[in-house]
């Protein structure tokens, strides 16, 4: 990947304990004491100020917005399989495998975090283990590189109904490598897959006003980058880019229709934009 990628590390520490704070199931399983000392640090260090303004979202109502809404987009999807790009310590696709239906969770990140991924898995109870035998796995891949496609339509060769999820990843790529991201989802979707993603434009960034100043000077400290939050400039970029890379149907979702079945959505708020999309020539989807 493009410079800065080692700053994932600290982000996907502090993420799983913001999650674990936020209630989500399983993430127990991910928090640790680095992200605790994040956390706590971070909110010394001025984060607490974010919190002093309801226009304002906190680093945690940032981050909780975009987890759920993405949950919930993915739960109304119905998948046979949830893949996790740039997986980090998130819970969702442990939670998948986990859940009900015959429902399966691959993951994918670099080989630092995987090792980090997998041994929180070994340290997680008997039945959990059991239970996710068969069913969920970490690999290591670069998900940027041209050959990550071979690697993601061989892990969807079976699938009927994926979900690709890119959570917290986009920020943090360069246009180059977003584009190949979205190449390798194209191929890989067939028919009744579908692309999740969370991302940023500069009408979203506006529409919080100095709150946005505010959050990305907070990501910047959190993940000691000199930049962040490159936006696209707005939702035709957006739909411009995807679909040069053959993905299309891009929708930016509505929160409001989740409401119902995650009814915290109703009090979060962020300038992030979740994303899907389908592919445009990918794979045909197997039949039976």
């Amino acid at each position: 990947m493009s410079g800065g990628h080692e700053r994932i590390g600290p982000t996907a520490h502090y993420t799983a304990y913001v999650w674990r704070r936020a209630g989500f199931e399983h993430a127990e399983l991910f928090s640790t004491w680095q992200g605790a000392a994040l956390y706590w640090g971070f909110f010394a260090a001025g984060e607490w100020a974010t919190r002093l303004s309801p226009t304002t979202p906190s680093m945690r109502v940032y981050l909780e917005y975009r987890h759920r809404l993405i949950d919930a987009v993915v739960r109304a999807h119905e998948p046979d399989v949830v893949v996790e790009l740039g997986a980090g310590l998130t819970r969702r696709a442990v939670a998948a495998a986990l859940g009900p239906g015959d429902v399966s969770g691959v993951e994918y990140d670099l080989p630092d975090m995987v090792a980090c991924k997998r041994a929180a898995l070994a340290r997680a109870p008997a039945q959990v283990r059991r239970a996710l035998a068969g069913r969920h796995r970490v690999e290591s891949a670069n998900v940027v590189e041209p050959a990550f496609a071979r690697t993601l339509g061989e892990a969807l060769a079976t699938a009927r109904r994926p979900v690709v999820v890119a959570e917290g990843l986009l920020s943090y790529l360069s246009g180059a490598d977003r584009a190949q991201l979205y190449a390798s989802v194209a191929g890989a979707l067939g028919s009744g897959g579908l692309f999740v993603c969370d991302l940023h434009t500069r009408g979203g960034q506006a529409s919080v006003g100095a709150a946005s100043t505010v959050l990305r000077t907070a990501i910047v400290a959190l993940t000691r980058r000199k930049k962040a939050l490159d936006p696209y400039a707005d939702a035709s970029q957006v739909r411009a880019v995807m679909g040069e890379a053959g993905l299309d149907e891009v929708t930016f979702v509505d929160p409001s229709r989740y409401h119902d079945a995650e009814p915290r959505l109703r009090r979060l708020h962020s300038p992030t934009h979740v994303v899907t999309a389908r592919a445009t020539s990918g794979r045909p989807s197997p039949t039976g």
